[in-house]
């Protein structure tokens, strides 16, 4: 079976809706889908995504569609009418009979037939369907607020459901790291002085597309690997750099990967650049040791960043005791943000839900740099999707921030630590399921041994060559110019 033939059966969406509708104690429920937004003119619009929550329960990926489930999940699905224009553009779409089937709907009807009534909903990130939700419900529903203006017995039951994956959902998810693995080898191949990060980001997002997938964020592709969210910019790759790769793609019912690994221009790591990796790699690898039921996340997180700050006092760069340090929160001077998340049908999942969903009760976020991103601080349950991701980063603003000097001290060798920024950064994450006795590594199968990783960073064609045919030339028409 390939990821294209993946199919969640209708009973098992159907499932989902009884649950929901029994936590409801039969208030008729509104999930609303996204619609699709405009680019730059109505008819130009960016790539479609669904909103989460309606295809946790329905699976249906189509604009504009929203649904009702009433007492005992019965459920009516409401989508656009066929026209024959559609046919004429698009090309002849299923009935809404043939939608209702896929996710064992009882109804289906125009969308036009969607009727304001006293519904539980949430709040939903596309403005025009939110807005849309809001007059139905007669309230304001406001995304920056899920928590204060949508149906809170809802959002507990949604965030219940959502928090952990079933053997569907496994299984997509499988297929999306499958495709991030091919992406991220493809990647390494090609890698190699004077090519551009801008080609290497094409070239992942290729292979992504002949596995059917796009990706499930955008992706980030640099040899500014201290700017966490640095994009490609069409940069030449120089020896010296480390490429950071933090490449996920998304895949059958919009289930994400999120992988991210570093290697090297030239192919080798310089003895510097080899210690550090060593050192994330150890990091990585004790977090997921760490990764079972009833584990709290947050000393997932802090696993990490024992390991990194012993490694940083080992190199100069830290003064003190280990367990002092971690608690004064030095380390975030070189790992400012959190190990992971919790991953899914967003990439973030149920980030739209804030620390409600993400922390447990009782739980708030930090106000020291660094653990106050942490984006996960629950107990850890049988079923859930984590990303374990360490990094060390040497950026000049972090290093040059006169709070940070003021409140650190000299636990920091600042001298010292200025004397590293150019390294750039390195990050290794892995996507990581909560088994019932430990943990499995859905991402294992993309290379992180640096051993592995020298062997195959510039194996292969270079990205133009192996995305164009053999005997292409890639030459640009002559320009004349103006006399």
């Amino acid at each position: 079976m390939s990821a294209n033939q993946h199919q969640i059966e209708p009973t098992v969406f159907a499932a989902r809706r009884r649950t929901l509708a029994e936590a409801m104690g039969g208030r008729p429920v509104l999930l609303m889908g996204h619609r699709p937004v405009p680019r730059n003119y109505l008819a130009n619009p960016f790539p479609f995504r669904q909103d989460s929550t309606l295809l946790y329960y329905t699976g249906v990926e189509e604009a504009g569609a929203a649904c009702v489930i009433e007492a005992g999940g019965h459920t009516t699905l409401y989508l656009h009418e066929r026209t024959a224009a559609d046919a004429l553009w698009h090309g002849e779409l299923p009935s809404l009979a043939e939608v209702a089937a896929t996710c064992g709907a009882e109804e289906a009807r125009p969308v036009t037939e969607l009727a304001p009534g006293d519904y539980a909903t949430l709040p939903i990130a596309e403005a025009a369907a939110n807005a849309h939700a809001s007059s139905l419900v007669g309230r304001t529903l406001d995304p920056a607020d899920v928590l204060g203006t949508g149906d809170r017995t809802l959002l507990d039951a949604v965030i219940a459901q959502r928090s952990t994956r079933d053997w569907d959902e496994v299984l997509a998810m499988r297929w999306a790291c499958f495709a991030s693995k091919e992406g991220h080898v493809a990647a390494m191949e090609a890698t190699r002085p004077g090519t551009t990060d801008s080609a290497i980001q094409a070239l992942i997002e290729g292979v992504f597309a002949l596995h059917g997938m796009g990706t499930a964020y955008p992706s980030i592709v640099t040899a500014r690997g201290d700017v966490l969210h640095g994009h490609a910019t069409g940069a030449t790759l120089k020896r010296g750099d480390l490429l950071l790769v933090d490449a996920g793609a998304e895949g059958p019912y919009g289930y994400a990967s999120d992988i991210t690994r570093t290697w090297p221009v030239s192919g080798t790591f310089t003895p510097r650049q080899a210690d550090v990796y060593d050192a994330v790699l150890a990091a990585n690898e004790a977090s997921i040791a760490l990764v079972k039921p009833g584990v709290n996340y947050q000393d997932v997180h802090l696993e990490s960043a024992r390991v990194l700050t012993a490694a940083l006092r080992d190199w100069g760069l830290l003064r003190g005791d280990i367990d002092g340090l971690v608690e004064q929160g030095a380390h975030a001077v070189f790992f400012p943000h959190g190990v992971g998340h919790l991953l899914g049908l967003d990439v973030h999942d149920m980030e739209l839900f804030g620390d409600h969903a993400l922390y447990a009760p009782g739980r708030d976020r930090s106000d020291q740099f660094g653990l106050g991103y942490l984006r996960l601080n629950r107990d850890l349950e049988e079923g859930m999707v984590v990303t374990v991701e360490p990094g060390l980063y040497w950026s000049s603003a972090i290093l040059r921030d006169p709070a940070l000097r003021e409140r650190l001290g000299d636990s920091v060798e600042w001298v010292v630590a200025e004397q590293w920024v150019g390294l750039g950064g390195i990050r290794i994450e892995d996507d990581v399921l909560v088994t019932a006795d430990g943990s499995d590594i859905l991402s294992e199968a993309t290379p992180k041994k640096r051993d592995e990783i020298e062997e195959l960073v510039g194996s292969g064609l270079p990205p133009k060559d192996r995305m164009s045919p053999a005997d292409a030339k890639c030459q640009l028409p002559e320009v004349g110019v103006r006399g």
